[in-house]
């Protein structure tokens, strides 16, 4: 029941802000904007949204190094429905990376999921560092109308989460040094008493301590870095990319600064990847920085769909080519995300 009433919140909340960002605009002006674009532009921008796909793969394929060696078809494959699945569901879809690469490789999902949070880790850290850093440099265009009392908000925020940042990482690379004292404390003490329980979380931190190595190892440190710079570059670039279409162009800075209103917009898991939060909460960073409203409701749409709109045709194709059913990764969830598994570990 609490989780039917937690759903109906979520969807409401999306359906207010997608109705509150919809009854607000000209869509005749809408669509002048729209048709206006370049094509050539949003193109590339695509090409740049599958490449950062594929850098991905590359990334957790280095995090699954120390546990298992698998196939980096399979990885891009994963992903791809991965992302299709939040385009359809929203952050509910989370799941579904990891457990389609489970079932194409028979890992255990313990495993896989470990690694994807692992993923999360970095990538929420590169967003907090990019905003914390950009906003002690930021500034509002000539002419706005907000100064620079707004200004000192977000970069308090920026220092705020920054420190978090720190005690989060300081508390991860705890974790790891202390990996084997917590893996004995679970299996002596608390295993004993509830097998059935403690089974699949010993096998979730075991994963997730061992997949922590790449904190403490400077060469595999060293990789997943790069490999991460390369997918925000990627981003970026993509979004910098889709702004010259309509003839904008914006400063490294402003783009760090409306690529944290996307990531604060698609934190609201509603369906179709955080649709209606999404699109007003991007729209109103381009506002801020000046765009008229029609024209930043144009940005956001067309940003949302470059960002989603690859991953899931190539979500559709993956599952026909590898027959991966709906009824196969609902049954491999419905086991549990950090389960036993099959064979997975002796990978």
């Amino acid at each position: 029941m609490k989780i039917y009433f937690k759903s109906v919140i979520i969807v409401l909340v999306g359906a207010l802000l997608a109705f509150w960002f919809i009854r607000r605009l000209d869509w005749g002006t809408v669509g002048i904007y729209l048709r206006g674009a370049r094509l050539w532009p949003l193109a590339v921008a695509v090409l740049l949204v599958n490449l950062a796909m594929f850098a991905r793969s590359l990334r957790w394929q280095a995090f699954l190094a120390p546990s298992a060696q698998v196939s980096l078809r399979s990885l891009f494959a994963a992903t791809s429905i991965g992302f299709g699945a939040l385009f359809v569901i929203g952050r509910a879809g989370e799941i579904v990376r990891p457990a389609v690469l489970s079932l194409q490789e028979r890992l255990r999902p313990s495993l896989t999921l470990s690694s994807a949070l692992i993923e999360r880790i970095y990538d929420t850290a590169v967003i907090i560092l990019l905003f914390s850093v950009n906003m002690l440099y930021f500034e509002f265009p000539p002419g706005s109308r907000f100064g620079n009392s707004v200004i000192d908000s977000y970069r308090t925020v920026g220092l705020l989460t920054a420190g978090a940042l720190l005690l989060a990482i300081s508390l991860l690379v705890a974790l790891r040094l202390r990996a084997n004292l917590i893996l004995r404390f679970l299996e002596t003490r608390l295993l004993p008493r509830a097998p059935r329980l403690f089974r699949p979380v010993i096998s979730f931190v075991h994963h997730l301590t061992e997949g922590l190595s790449v904190l403490t190892n400077l060469r595999e440190l060293g990789v997943t870095i790069f490999h991460t710079a390369i997918i925000w570059t990627l981003i970026i670039g993509s979004s910098w990319i889709t702004l010259t279409a309509f003839n904008l162009d914006f400063s490294l800075s402003q783009l760090i600064f409306i690529l944290g209103f996307g990531v604060v917009g698609s934190l609201v898991p509603t369906p179709g990847g955080s649709a209606g939060a999404y699109h007003a909460v991007t729209a109103h960073g381009y506002e801020l920085l000046g765009i008229e409203p029609n024209l930043a409701a144009c940005l956001a749409i067309v940003g949302h769909l470059i960002g989603f709109g690859p991953p899931f045709f190539l979500a559709l194709y993956f599952l026909v080519r590898d027959d991966i059913s709906l009824a196969s990764i609902r049954g491999l969830l419905a086991d549990g995300p950090v389960g036993e598994g099959s064979e997975a570990d002796k990978k």
